[in-house]
């Protein structure tokens, strides 16, 4: 006879417990298993990655839907034949596509400032057939984060205006710039046509 285990509904609710105990014999027989890795780094990134989307207490990963494909979930030589080590220290599973799943094509190696920049919260702006996030604007233009989301969102520019039209410069008198171009350059290929 099987033996039955209790547990607290708001437990089941809030997730504070999501199986019987099979989970948790699965995920150590999984640690247990000989394939000479299982005090590496690689292999505890494989765990939280399941772990991320079996025992989802956040409803981040379960509630979209988002899962690791059966050639990794089932075999950790499938995950370490598909990703290999990672190039460093600094750098963790990411998954491409935010909202697809875990699996080859779908996943890379990435840093910390990457992963915060391929996220659901941050913004994409187009612009002369680019797709970049607003950091990633800043950074190309010289224009301070905070300034383009002024001037975008509090005084309604458009895109382009948004990231050609430099900043008030406050110290020094270094002449303007437009995407690495004097003003008067970048006026003139726009004018030609050619920007």
């Amino acid at each position: 006879m099987r033996s039955r285990k209790f547990i607290r509904m708001d437990h089941l609710k809030s997730g504070a417990t999501v199986s019987c105990g099979c989970i948790g014999m699965l995920n150590s027989s999984i640690a247990k298993t000989t394939h000479g890795m299982s005090n590496t780094r690689v292999f505890k990134i494989w765990l939280g990655m399941i772990d991320r989307c079996r025992n989802d207490r956040t409803g981040n990963y379960g509630k979209r839907g988002i899962t690791v494909c059966p050639r990794w979930l089932d075999s950790f030589d499938n995950f370490y034949a598909d990703m290999g080590e990672p190039p460093s220290l600094l750098h963790s599973i990411d998954r491409k596509d935010v909202n697809g799943n875990y699996e080859p094509g779908n996943c890379r190696w990435a840093t910390r400032i990457i992963q915060a920049r391929n996220t659901r919260r941050n913004t994409i702006l187009e612009f002369q057939g680019e797709n970049k996030t607003i950091a990633e604007w800043a950074e190309f233009t010289g224009i301070k984060p905070s300034t383009i989301c002024v001037r975008l969102y509090n005084l309604g520019w458009s895109i382009e205006k948004t990231l050609t039209l430099p900043a008030q410069q406050r110290l020094g008198n270094k002449p303007w710039t437009i995407l690495g171009l004097s003003r008067t350059t970048y006026y003139r290929k726009r004018k030609e046509g050619v920007m």
